[in-house]
């Protein structure tokens, strides 16, 4: 799923690590993993520190058009780990009656067959490349759910920043969401498009959407204050 060139460049950048750091901060129990299976085999391991990010939330735009009644929003790079194909399968199949489904991020790499399914046109399926933060922000305050079906995180900003919008989640059942995010989140896996579909349209027909989430994340003060009593 990475670009030409990346994975032999993120493991020069370990060896560096490996070879002179002497403090790791990992963003989550899943990173801290893969960071030792990493660098364990490189050497001694340093000092590792979990600490998760601090989020700062955007502030919404208040003159950017929103739609009225259901729509949904996905939210990162159009890359083959964020799985943005699972989500135009269940869109083209839904038809005429498809809610609007906003795909905010730039096109990545290795996804050509997604961009050309973009580029033909969904139903429902609005691509939007070149929001700002407000605008973003604007979408995911009003949204009927945030959708993040991705295969793979070390972390994930963008279900947290929904949430701290008062938007609900469906991600993928990765146990880093699980970690960040508890009993916040709905979790579907990134493989079962039948409930993903049913989840979806579930929501889409919920009433009780207008009751927001109340979620406060981390602030960068507390994830520095973890980072400097522990090293």
């Amino acid at each position: 799923t990475q670009r030409d060139g990346a994975v032999q460049g993120f493991a020069e950048k370990l060896r560096v690590v490996s070879k002179c750091a002497d403090v790791v901060i990992v963003t989550s129990t899943q990173c801290e993993a893969d960071v030792t299976r990493h660098l364990s085999a490189l050497g001694p391991l340093p000092h590792l520190i979990l600490a998760h990010l601090g989020v700062e939330i955007p502030v919404i735009d208040p003159d950017f058009p929103v739609p009225e009644g259901p729509f949904f929003v996905t939210l990162g790079t159009i890359e083959v780990r964020k799985n943005h194909a699972l989500l135009l399968d269940i869109w083209e199949d839904w038809g005429a009656d498809a809610p609007p489904l906003y795909i905010c991020g730039k096109r990545g790499w290795r996804n050509d067959a997604v961009f050309a399914r973009l580029d033909a046109g969904i139903v429902g399926v609005i691509e939007q490349n070149n929001l700002t933060d407000g605008q973003i922000a604007a979408l995911l305050s009003r949204a009927s759910c945030m959708l993040f079906p991705s295969i793979a995180e070390g972390f994930g900003l963008p279900p947290i920043e929904a949430l701290a919008l008062g938007c609900r989640v469906v991600c993928a059942d990765l146990e880093v969401f699980q970690e960040l995010l508890g009993n916040r989140a709905v979790y579907v896996s990134p493989l079962d498009r039948y409930l993903w579909e049913k989840t979806i349209k579930n929501l889409a027909g919920s009433d009780g959407l207008d009751t927001k989430i109340q979620f406060t994340p981390l602030t960068w003060a507390a994830h520095f204050k973890t980072v400097l009593t522990n090293v």
